[in-house]
């Protein structure tokens, strides 16, 4: 599959997670006795959605066979803080004066996420080298 293809699926995916994400949370942060602002909604969702193409989509940079992983995880998560600072900004997602909070909590879900992936990929790569080994042996 080339890289156009990966994107879009995977953008589409992350629209789709991102805006299911942000009816999570709209539907936890309303009070029961307010009317639901259509408006208000459709813009979260979409910010949320924007947020799910940007993570999910922009993951693509991990593919990119000429960059190291150092490279795609600055770029990607770069990318991905910048956006959801503008898209919280637009939104109101957060207070100014708990910015400091917003960026150490996304910092650190990021680099859990990260992790998660990390060593899920090492331990997929290091399978992949032993049935290789044991494949190599069989024909020797």
């Amino acid at each position: 599959m080339d890289l156009k293809t990966k994107f879009i699926i995977r953008a589409l995916l992350g629209f789709s997670l991102g805006m299911i994400i942000g009816a999570i949370m709209y539907v936890l942060s309303v009070n029961d006795n307010e009317p639901v602002d259509k408006v208000f909604l459709l813009m979260q969702l979409f910010g949320s959605g924007i947020m799910g193409i940007v993570g999910n989509g922009g993951a693509i940079v991990y593919d990119f066979e000429d960059w190291g992983l150092g490279r795609a995880t600055f770029t990607h998560y770069i990318v991905t803080f910048f956006t959801m600072l503008s898209i919280s900004e637009i939104l109101g997602w957060f207070s100014h004066d708990i910015l400091l909070i917003v960026v150490l909590a996304f910092s650190f879900v990021y680099l859990i996420i990260w992790g998660t992936e990390y060593f899920v990929w090492k331990k997929e790569i290091r399978q992949m080298n032993r049935q290789l080994g044991l494949l190599k042996g069989e024909q020797e």
